[in-house]
C-alpha cells in the first residue's frame, strides 16, 4: 500500500503510533518515527530495520511549533518528500476533579493535544504535494465527555473541529485530512504493556462488544485513511470503539 511513499508518525514510540509505524513500514513505506522519547522511537526504528524496512527516529515536542516544523524538515532532508502523516501523539493527563484542575495541567494538555495538532497539520500539509493525506488521532472524547478529564475532552473536541475546518484549505491544495476516534485501546497510556509486533491484518481478532481494542485495530484504519484507497474521504471522523458509542448506558431509577 505504501511502496515508494514516505510517512511521518508522531507518538510513534509506543501504543497506537508504534503499531502504525510498524504497519506503514510493513506495507513498504519509509517511516519517520517521531516521539518525545527518542529512545522509544529508536527502538521502533530498530524493529522496522530488522524486519527489512526503512525508518528514522526523530525527537520532537509537538507542543512546540518549531519542533513540528523541524520534524517535517528532517523527514524531507532524509527522504526527499512527505506523502502521509499520522498525527497520533497526545497527553491524557491525570484524573482530576473538574474543580481541582489547575492552570499548569490545563496548559500542558491543551498545548500537546490541540496546539500540537494544529501546528503538526500545518507543517505536514505545507510539505505535501497533491494526493497527500493527514490522519489525526482523536478519541471518543471528541464525541462525548470523558467525565474524569474535562480538559482532555475539550482538546479532543477541538481536534475534531480542526480536522473539519482544515478540510477545505487542505482540499484546495489537493490534500485530504481525516480523524480517528478510538475507544478503549490496550496501550501504555491506558495502563497496559506495550505491544511488540503486529500480526497479519487478516488475523486480527474481533473484540467483544464494547470491549478493548488493540493498537493495531487503530493502525489498520490509519493506513486505510492515509492511502489512496480512501481517496473520496476527507473532513470526517471515524469511530473505532467496538460499539462503545452505540450503546446507551442503562439508567437505574
Amino acid at each position: 500500500m505504501f511502496a515508494d511513499k514516505v510517512v511521518l508518525v508522531t507518538g510513534g514510540g509506543a501504543g497506537m503510533g508504534k503499531s502504525a509505524a510498524q504497519r506503514f513500514a510493513e506495507e513498504g513505506g519509509r517511516v519517520a518515527v517521531v516521539d518525545l522519547n527518542l529512545q522509544a522511537a529508536e527502538a521502533v526504528v530498530e524493529w522496522i530495520r530488522a524486519a527489512g524496512g526503512t525508518a528514522i527516529a526523530i525527537r520532537a515536542d509537538i507542543a512546540s511549533q518549531a519542533d513540528n516544523d523541524r520534524m517535517v524538515a528532517e523527514t524531507l532532508a532524509q527522504f526527499g518528500k512527505l506523502d502521509a502523516a499520522f498525527l497520533n501523539a497526545a497527553y491524557l493527563g491525570p484524573v482530576l476533579d473538574f474543580f481541582e484542575t489547575d492552570a499548569e495541567t490545563f496548559d500542558k494538555i491543551t498545548n500537546i493535544n490541540l496546539r500540537g495538532c494544529f501546528f503538526g497539520m500545518q507543517a505536514a500539509a505545507r510539505a505535501m504535494k497533491p494526493g497527500g493525506s493527514v490522519v489525526v488521532n482523536a478519541s471518543t472524547a471528541a464525541i462525548a465527555a470523558n467525565q474524569y478529564n474535562a480538559v482532555y475532552t475539550a482538546t479532543k473536541h477541538g481536534v475534531l473541529g480542526l480536522v473539519r475546518a482544515a478540510a477545505e484549505p487542505f482540499g484546495a491544495r489537493g490534500l485530504r485530512i481525516n480523524c480517528i476516534c478510538p475507544g478503549y485501546i490496550r496501550t501504555p497510556m491506558n495502563g497496559f504493556p506495550d505491544s511488540v509486533a503486529p500480526v497479519a491484518p487478516q488475523s486480527l481478532e474481533t473484540p467483544a462488544f464494547c470491549g478493548i481494542g488493540e493498537p493495531q485495530h487503530i493502525a489498520e484504519l490509519a493506513l486505510f485513511l492515509a492511502s489512496t484507497r480512501s481517496s473520496f474521504l476527507t473532513g470526517a471522523a471515524y469511530l473505532a470503539d467496538g460499539g462503545l458509542m452505540a450503546n446507551i448506558p442503562s439508567i437505574r431509577i
